[in-house]
């Protein structure tokens, strides 16, 4: 299977069902009263992390998904069936954003984690609730609201516990190889890994183990998306612990410094990780140089381990020190899990725009509009579509409720006026004496 660790797809929520509108009926009862049921609330779409899977691609075939509608409510005070919701899996690690605002949405580093990333729509309700004193056969229900729709992009960045950062032909490929399970390609030029692989590293007892990952070869540039840089540096940001492997050969001390900038380029945050250093290639040069080099990356405040992938030379002693210095997992996901934006989900505020149009033909003077924006009060209208007429003195008691009439008359509003609410036009009239 392909490694991708970005999507974008499209996910929309089902629709409420709609409230009914009926009445009751039995033998010997000419007129009974009203039993219309509420709607069924609509799907949601929900993110959920899984493990064993380590790439997106098992998704490339399905780019759109859609939850259930809500059922329609029925007579005698039946309520709708709910929309079955919809499960999409990833794997842990996966990051999801709103691909119109740029926010997080969802931020999935635990196994079993769920999040809704697109909430279904509410079922009307049916015409029972709207009985009252005076309206005891209401002939009007409630339609259910849309479902939420998104367009979403879903980024992973593996979860592995050490993460190997080095540049190309370095032997991050040959260190994984030789502590863990992994059979990553290994090869003597650049670029040879081009996907993160992860591997299984166990204690000398086979009592503990972490994952490790081999992440990419950086080169300079790669914070501003030189070379594979962008698309793997995310992933270095999941590691619990970071292990920069430096050649002997070449001159540790630049690269080390290169590595770090980049990092810093990239994420800030990413030097307060937990490091260490791995010092490879050491059967290649004298043993006074290795150590000469030794005390030149001292200066950095990290353990310095000399190791040889290729002889097996100082890896028990770099796999004991992974075990000691890797931090808790559980107390490592809860500070590093990305916040997510809480969606606003508050009402636009009320506000009033006053025209005139021209008169209509043999009209003496212009017509008076007053537009209204806000409030909430086209959303309500809109759930009544049906029964617009039917509805009117409901509507017009939740408007007068909700302060929408005493808005018009303080802004000057004045009997006869028209009052518009996005597509839906009424006569003002002052019912606030």
């Amino acid at each position: 299977m392909a490694f991708r660790d970005v999507l974008d797809i499209e996910v929309a929520a089902g629709s409420g069902g709609d409230g009914s509108m009926s009445f009751h009926r039995a033998k010997y009862m000419e007129k009974g009263g009203p039993d219309g049921g509420h709607g069924g609330r609509g799907g949601s779409i929900i993110l959920r992390a899984i493990e064993g899977v380590e790439s997106l691609e098992r998704l490339v075939g399905q780019r759109k998904f859609k939850a259930e509608n809500g059922r329609y409510g029925e007579g005698r005070l039946r309520q709708g069936a709910d929309g079955q919701d919809t499960y999409i899996e990833v794997p842990v690690g996966t990051t999801a954003f709103d691909r119109d605002s740029g926010k997080v949405i969802a931020d999935l580093v635990r196994v079993g984690q769920e999040k809704v990333i697109a909430q279904g729509g509410y079922g009307g309700r049916g015409n029972s609730t709207f009985t009252s004193s005076t309206r005891q056969a209401p002939r009007f229900a409630e339609l259910g609201t849309p479902g939420q729709k998104r367009r979403v992009r879903l980024e992973l960045r593996l979860i592995a516990d050490v993460g190997l950062v080095g540049y190309p032909n370095a032997g991050k490929s040959s260190l994984l190889a030789a502590l863990s399970r992994a059979n990553p390609a290994i090869a003597d030029y650049p670029f040879t890994t081009l996907s993160p692989i992860l591997g299984v590293v166990e204690s000398e007892d086979g009592e503990q183990r972490f994952t490790m990952a081999d992440i990419p070869g950086i080169i300079e540039g790669a914070s501003e998306g030189k070379g594979l840089g962008l698309e793997f540096l995310r992933h270095i940001s999941r590691t619990r612990l970071l292990v920069y492997v430096l050649d002997v050969t070449r001159d540790p001390v630049e690269e080390l410094r290169q590595l770090q900038n980049e990092l810093r380029a990239y994420d800030a945050t990413l030097l307060d990780s937990v490091a260490a250093i791995a010092l490879n290639k050491t059967e290649l040069v004298d043993t006074d140089i290795t150590a000469m080099v030794e005390d030149e990356l001292a200066t950095f405040g990290l353990p310095v381990l000399p190791v040889s992938a290729k002889e097996g030379l100082g890896l028990p002693e770099l796999r004991d020190a992974l075990f000691q210095l890797l931090p808790d997992r559980e107390l490592w996901a809860q500070t590093h899990a990305l916040e997510e934006d809480v969606e606003d989900v508050r009402e636009e505020p009320l506000t009033l725009t006053f025209r005139e149009d021209a008169p209509e033909r043999g009209a003496p003077v212009p017509e008076r509009v007053w537009e209204v924006h806000g409030g909430g009060f086209e959303a309500r209208l809109t759930r009544f579509s049906r029964h617009l007429e039917d509805a009117a003195e409901y509507l017009s008691n939740l408007f007068k409720r909700q302060g929408l009439y005493a808005a018009l008359k303080r802004a000057g509003a004045r009997e006869g006026d028209t009052v518009e609410i996005g597509t839906f036009r009424f006569e003002y009239f002052n019912d606030e004496e």
